[in-house]
């Protein structure tokens, strides 16, 4: 197991492949390993970057009170610590947010950005969503607050599916003071999270995807995102929603692929 310790947390990460640095941020309450279907795709072609934020996973889990911006500088941190300079940046929704701090604030080390069912900052019905979360997970666990995401996130047809690997996956989810603690930190931080006024700053070339039926995250505020980013591109995926990257898997990769190409920029 690696880790970095990196303002005063230790971050726990994985380097897979070769080639191009890919620096891969994933969302709320996820840890290195919801990447899981993509690395061995990605890794193909680049040198891929997986790892824990702050406040899950084997990271460090202070209690609330960071933002989405002190996590980009994690990331930013992490970079630095494997003597990478410049990447890809590819983030999902939290990990959006992420990659939209770290391009403010760190322009230099982001190459292109790719951006999955993010938003620039929170709506009421986005919020009243993540504050049921937290009085789940503090009332009844984590496993709880999971299979809401589950029943938010996917169709029923691709829960039918694959029922069976989902209640695996659930029933794995750690119950502690720790895990608890650091999902209310990082839900906190995309609670407070607004970028509004700097995204015109972002020069990146920048991919925004979006599922036309997400409930966690507005398509609206999504379409909001791509249209302040000059240049930005945006593609939709009809029928889906916040789980889109998982039940699209393989027109997403394709497609995220695609953008990042096989050279810096």
């Amino acid at each position: 197991m690696a880790y970095a310790d990196v303002n005063g947390v230790k971050l726990y990460y994985e380097v897979h492949g070769e080639g191009y640095p890919v620096i891969l941020i994933g969302g709320l309450g996820s840890q290195a390993q919801s990447w899981a279907t993509q690395v061995p795709v990605y890794s193909k072609h680049f040198k891929v970057v997986v790892f824990d934020n702050r406040g899950s996973g084997l990271s460090d889990k202070p209690g609330p009170g960071y933002t989405t911006a002190d996590m980009a500088d994690d990331t930013a941190g992490l970079m630095d610590a494997l003597g990478i300079e410049r990447a890809h940046v590819v983030g999902k929704s939290m990990g959006g947010m992420i990659g939209q701090w770290l391009a403010i604030r760190h322009p230099h080390k982001v190459s292109r950005l790719v951006m999955g069912c993010s938003s620039a900052s929170r709506d009421e019905v986005g919020n009243v969503i993540l504050d049921m979360g937290r009085e789940i997970a503090s009332k009844v666990g984590m496993k709880a607050v999971w299979t809401m995401a589950l029943y938010l996130g996917y169709t029923r047809g691709y829960i039918e599916k694959n029922i069976s690997t989902l209640k695996a996956t659930m029933a794995a989810i750690p119950e502690s003071p720790d895990t608890l603690r650091g999902y209310i930190g990082q839900s906190r931080a995309v609670e407070t999270h607004d970028t509004t006024e700097l995204l015109s700053g972002i020069n990146a070339p920048t991919l925004v995807m979006l599922g036309e039926t997400d409930l966690t995250t507005s398509p609206k505020k999504t379409r909001e995102l791509a249209s302040s980013i000059k240049g930005a591109l945006l593609k939709t995926f009809p029928g889906v929603g916040h789980g889109f990257w998982r039940e699209r898997q393989g027109e997403v990769d394709e497609l995220v692929l695609e953008f990042l190409g096989s050279e810096s920029v």
